[in-house]
């Protein structure tokens, strides 16, 4: 992925989330918060992919199209759960957060989810970019 494109998404997480929590965006706008829980893991995942995949790690974890969203969706799983738990100590310290059980438990989900895709999608792109077999990364990809 271009070094500029992987800024601007980093960027566009930072700023949904931030525009989130400093003008309390999150519970009065429609799916703000569903959105927003849903992209950040799928550029997180998709940036920490291509890092494996650059560092040689893909045969571990990226190695299988299943496996890649088997791995995606661990990695949106502790991200979401680091964050909800995040969320608990803000609320704890007074910050105005929602953070219900059941808002906490659909957010792990939509976290989990956004690994998955954000797993498939960079798995998808980098077997191209690397010219790698879509079933079996260390065979080259066959046209």
């Amino acid at each position: 992925m271009p070094r500029t494109w992987v800024v601007a998404l980093i960027v566009i997480c930072i700023v949904l989330n931030g525009a989130g929590f400093l003008w309390h965006l999150f519970e009065p706008v429609p799916l703000y918060d569903e959105i927003a829980h849903l992209l950040t893991p799928l550029v997180l995942v998709a940036v920490v992919a291509e890092v494996i995949y650059r560092n040689g790690g893909d045969e571990e974890f990226f190695d299988t199209p299943r496996h890649a969203i088997v791995t995606g969706s661990a990695i949106g799983l502790l991200g979401a759960a680091g964050w909800e738990g995040v969320e608990v100590v803000l609320s704890a310290m007074g910050v105005a957060i929602s953070n219900t059980l059941a808002d906490s438990l659909f957010d792990v989900f939509l976290g989990v989810v956004g690994g998955a895709a954000g797993a498939y999608i960079a798995d998808h792109f980098l077997d191209r970019l690397f010219g790698r077999s879509r079933t079996d990364s260390n065979r080259p990809r066959v046209r």
